[in-house]
């Protein structure tokens, strides 16, 4: 019995009405079954009812050096917890350009890939060319926003979007997918309620990333980088190194662990007191590769995209107990995580301190661990230093050693030179962080909620049907 396969009969009528859909897949989804059960419910509307949705057409753009053309965001930098604009886009082959910024209120959606996903905008996505693959969401009633929010966010929105999508290798939804979506309405009480939930999460979210940038704002400004930035910024790009430099760095001699950014920062670091992060910290070091076994009975994975991205959840569950000593992996409050292969433009080397959302969590090989010390450093302070996008982590990012996947070793993450200044500044940055850290955490928890009681509510519409 276990062995035959899965069947099911559709009617003509269904299938001419689900774009000709044939794949038999359409009809085999869960969230075909959700849409077909919703969509009985009296307490239902279309998304199209509630939001305007729409996508701009397809962009060819072509790349200039940075600062020099449009700035512009990918998909899944959209998603990222810490984007910073990797591409700009010469702005006289961007057709329609302001069509292509998004606004404050505004929802995105993924409709390419891994479809269903969707995003708050936030004060870091406004005036930037964001990519064709999200389509927009725009609430007709402000009152709406926040319980949209929190239902586009349910396991059951997911589940009938990636009903509707299309394709082989690459799945996509279109707009006039997402606007048949079915969306439970309860009563206006319940949903404001909600709604206040989900608000408030992202408002707390906008506000850490605020004290985040305060953060790498105080920490430049005290150590006089602004002062010294024209400086560095005329030094020429060609520049002779000596034998001494390229033998202390393990005899790299690729050009970028001395030129541009790593340059700037190594000449800056260089007028400053460093101390070498191995002698502040309690240990830095590195899970063992291992073999992995998933399946649902398992607990939850995250990979180093997931922990990166905002409140993403974990898509795997593995068999823990089925590697030795696995408590080794699993991700502990209080450590932070730097991110150990990838393209230098990317991830790697961005650094992230784990909380108690983050307890429970099976951890990728792949990140290397951080385990900070007080009594030497503040934690907040550390963490600023690591990723400050002028001057810490180029340091870091100049260490990356490969060609299509570049790595950092664990011996020069060890070796990294860490600025101190004195007492009470360093303490005005720590605390600028770590209250960065604290309301991202509370975000996430909020929204977890505000989704939670968007999917009771969901589930309790449908089991009355």
């Amino acid at each position: 019995m276990g062995n035959e396969p899965l069947a099911k009969s559709v009617r003509l009528s269904t299938i001419l009405g689900g774009d000709n859909r044939l794949e038999a897949s359409t009809y085999l989804r869960e969230g075909y079954g959700y849409v077909r059960l919703a969509n009985q419910s009296p307490h239902h509307v279309r998304l199209g009812d509630l939001a305007d949705i729409w996508q701009p057409s397809r962009l060819a753009g072509y790349m200039v050096e940075p600062g020099k053309g449009l700035p512009f965001f990918t998909a899944g930098q959209v998603f990222e917890d810490f984007p910073r604009v990797r591409k700009w886009l010469a702005a006289p082959f961007v057709p329609q350009a302001e069509s292509r910024k998004v606004g404050t209120g505004w929802l995105l959606l993924s409709c390419s890939g891994v479809v269903g996903r969707v995003t708050a905008v936030y004060p870091h996505h406004l005036n930037k060319i964001i990519t064709h693959d999200l389509l927009r969401v725009v609430p007709k009633d402000e009152a709406e926003y926040g319980w949209l929010y929190a239902y586009m966010r349910t396991d059951f929105f997911k589940q009938i979007a990636a009903a509707a999508q299309y394709g082989h290798m690459i799945k996509h939804i279109e707009v006039e997918h997402a606007n048949e979506f079915p969306v439970i309405m309860p009563d206006n009480q319940t949903r404001t309620s909600i709604a206040q939930i989900a608000e408030q999460a992202i408002s707390l979210r906008t506000e850490a990333w605020r004290l985040r940038d305060k953060a790498f704002d105080l920490f430049e400004s005290f150590a006089g980088f602004d002062d010294q930035m024209t400086a560095y910024a005329e030094t020429p790009t060609n520049r002779e190194v000596s034998l001494s430099q390229i033998l202390a760095r393990r005899s790299r001699l690729d050009a970028d662990s001395y030129c541009g950014a790593a340059d700037i920062a190594d000449r800056f670091l260089g007028s400053l007191h460093c101390q070498r992060l191995e002698s502040l910290i309690k240990k830095v070091y590195l899970p063992p590769r291992v073999p992995r076994t998933y399946g649902e009975g398992g607990i939850p994975f995250a990979s180093p995209s997931e922990l990166f991205d905002v409140n993403a959840k974990p898509t795997k569950h593995i068999y823990a107990k089925l590697i030795p000593n696995y408590q080794q992996f699993m991700l502990k409050p209080g450590e932070m995580l730097m991110v150990r292969s990838g393209q230098k433009y990317g991830l790697i080397g961005r650094t992230m301190l784990l909380t108690e959302n983050h307890r429970g969590i099976f951890g990728s090989d792949d990140p290397i661990r951080i385990v900070p010390d007080e009594q030497k450093i503040r934690t907040g302070y550390l963490l600023t230093i690591l990723n400050d996008p002028a001057i810490g982590r180029p340091s870091v990012v100049r260490n990356a050693y490969g060609t299509s996947v570049p790595h950092l070793d664990i011996g020069d993450i060890r070796s990294l030179q860490v600025p101190r200044l004195d007492k009470e500044k360093e303490n005005l940055i720590a605390e600028a962080m770590d209250q960065s850290v604290n309301k991202s955490a509370e975000a996430d928890r909020m929204e977890n909620e505000a989704t939670r009681l968007a999917q009771a509510q969901i589930d309790s519409e449908l089991a009355h049907l």
